[in-house]
């Protein structure tokens, strides 16, 4: 089980003396309890001590012959027990020793690389890689670590492995991308955010679903993705395979905040639209052009002869300019 045993037991608090009942006999403090007997690391086998972190216990039964690339009876090498406890003086060891960097195990066919990523060891991702561990390797369910990264939201992680040159709009076996998954899995605005600053695409599709990263943030209802999406264009209106828009799966799953502010933004964009298809018109832009210069010397003329002060008259005509100048670049291209 790819799971770190190196856990810290929780320990429980005892009555503080505000909560205890007054007849209950008070507790002298100042008697330490006894410490607990130091554990024997000689009894460790070479697996417990991996995990533990024991040293040199581990050296002396390698010392003794032991092969660091045997796997136990879970198919899990010393390296991926080091890696997800995140043994790294265990880990340099062990590769001094010949281990395989790059070796699978575990249920999930994992890469040492794979198990630290999980872990969000970034100390020991940087380790592993320093000695070639590859990133790109997919694990039993066709993830590479970036996906992995962006599934537990380590964000730190998914920024060091981009920078190593590791694809943003990687896919997975299913064709999803680490925003994918990170609109998926993570409702916090990282690594959502990062992914996008990077680069990440917002229209690649899954290849079972056809759904976009909005999609995913719609159906994991997750607000704080769907929001950045949005505010980074991501469409309100891409059908998937069920030919469902962000929009109409919101409906379906009655996400009532999540239905409103789609309707918002496509109104907003609605509006935008209209205004570039005006702006954008060349039979208007020609008439604009046409008449502009009656309009100009109409109201040039109605300032002169207004009975308005001389000082008013100056400030309208250089408003009047800057409007001409605006107007000009807008529709006339100077």
């Amino acid at each position: 089980d790819e799971k770190d045993p190196s856990c810290t037991p929780v320990y429980y608090v005892g009555e503080t003396e505000r909560t205890r009942h007054h007849s209950e006999p008070m507790l002298d403090t100042t008697t330490c309890p006894p410490p607990a007997p130091a554990e024997d690391h000689s009894t460790f086998d070479i697996v417990k001590a991996t995990q533990f972190g024991v040293f040199e216990r581990c050296r002396e039964i390698v010392e003794s012959g032991y092969d660091v690339n045997r796997p136990d009876s879970e198919n899990v090498t010393l390296l991926h027990w080091a890696a997800i406890n995140n043994r790294q003086e265990i880990v340099k060891y062990y590769l001094s020793k010949g281990a395989h960097v790059d070796t699978i195990g575990g249920e999930l066919h994992s890469t040492p690389l794979h198990w630290a990523t999980r872990q969000g060891h970034l100390a020991m991702v940087v380790l592993l890689m320093h000695h070639g561990a590859d990133p790109s390797i997919t694990d039993g369910e066709g993830c590479q670590c970036i996906h992995l990264a962006a599934q537990f939201g380590h964000t730190a992680i998914v920024a060091y492995l981009v920078a190593k040159g590791q694809n943003v709009n990687a896919t997975d076996r299913n064709g999803m991308t680490p925003l994918m998954w990170s609109c998926y899995r993570i409702s916090t605005n990282d690594p959502t955010r990062l992914l996008m600053t990077l680069g990440a695409s917002l229209t690649m599709i899954d290849l079972h679903h056809k759904n976009t990263p909005l999609h995913w943030a719609v159906f994991a209802r997750n607000t704080n993705a769907a929001n950045l999406l949005l505010k980074a264009g991501a469409s309100v209106d891409e059908a998937n395979n069920e030919k469902d828009s962000p929009i109409d799966m919101a409906k379906r799953l009655n996400q009532t905040y999540l239905v409103k502010r789609f309707e918002e933004v496509k109104k907003e964009r609605d509006r935008k639209t209209r205004c570039l298809s005006i702006y954008r018109d060349k039979k208007l832009r020609y008439s604009c052009m046409v008449g502009s210069p009656f309009i100009l010397f109409y109201v040039i003329g109605a300032v002169f002869e207004s009975r308005e002060s001389y000082l008013i008259k100056v400030g309208l005509l250089l408003f009047l300019g800057v409007a001409v100048t605006i107007a000009g670049r807008l529709l006339f291209d100077v």
